[in-house]
């Protein structure tokens, strides 16, 4: 048994090719096709029923390629719009939280874990309660960190204007009680020198992407869903605004992976 069908993985923006990369890496035979909300991100700032509605719609785009299961490559869809849309729709769907909280907890030996993610992210209190749930005696600290995903978005990281806003936010974190900092927005790891560099050596960063794809493939293992194709893989990336942009950073974050259409796809409702 096999399912050749593609891997469907959404985003408000760029930051899930992060997930995108490590969903090639992890699974090099599977076919992938990810949209990008370029037109209405961020997210992070938007409410509740907004990310939904646009999540859900997301979600319809990718059913209707025919994909076998939807990672949210966004930890702000994952928090607000995933419990909903389960609901709405029988494909599966993965988000990002629970993977990453669970490395977290297993991975801190102070108990005091650190989460950095969009606004909407940090008041949804997601990873909070995920880490709550698996260790009560963890102490989580999340802080808003909106600024990184205009950075990224932005192509500003190596600036020395976007090192003094990273180092400020996280400034916290620099107590030696925080032993373990999840980059809860699929947009950090994209910046994971310049938190390094604000935070030093001892502290482990959790991808919370890497996770997700890892859980992810063994799904597929388990249900026989992974692609028996070998070596001929299928890579589209869709954005719904800004694909000059979109397409310039895709080709350089995934540099070395052959990529077979870059294209703009109009959801109909871009505001």
């Amino acid at each position: 048994m096999s399912d050749k069908r593609p891997i469907g993985l959404l985003d408000s923006g760029l930051g899930g090719l992060t997930v995108t990369k490590e969903a090639i890496k992890q699974m090099p035979d599977e076919d992938i096709v990810f949209i990008g909300d370029e037109a209405r991100m961020p997210y992070g700032t938007k409410t509740k029923e907004q990310i939904t509605e646009y999540t859900r719609e997301l979600v319809k785009y990718l059913i209707s390629q025919d994909v076998k299961v939807i990672i949210y490559a966004c930890n702000t869809a994952t928090a607000n719009a995933l419990p909903t849309l389960k609901k709405e729709f029988s494909i599966p769907m993965f988000g990002v939280i629970e993977p990453g909280a669970i490395t977290a907890a297993r991975d801190t030996k102070t108990k005091h874990v650190g989460v950095i993610g969009t606004q909407a992210t940090i008041n949804s209190k997601s990873y909070s309660k995920a880490i709550d749930d698996i260790d009560p005696k963890i102490d989580v600290l999340g802080l808003p960190a909106q600024e990184f995903v205009s950075i990224v978005e932005n192509d500003e990281a190596n600036t020395k204007r976007a090192q003094k806003i990273i180092t400020d936010t996280l400034m916290p974190y620099r107590d030696e009680l925080y032993d373990t900092l999840v980059m809860g927005c699929t947009h950090f790891p994209m910046l994971k020198s310049q938190i390094r560099k604000a935070l030093g050596d001892k502290i482990t960063l959790v991808d919370s992407g890497v996770e997700t794809v890892s859980y992810v493939r063994d799904y597929l293992k388990m249900n026989d869903m992974l692609t028996d194709s070998k070596g001929d893989a299928v890579i589209k990336l869709h954005a719904t605004g800004g694909i000059k942009e979109f397409e310039r950073l895709a080709k350089e974050w995934l540099v070395g992976t052959e990529v077979d259409e870059i294209s703009l796809v109009d959801l109909g409702e871009n505001k």
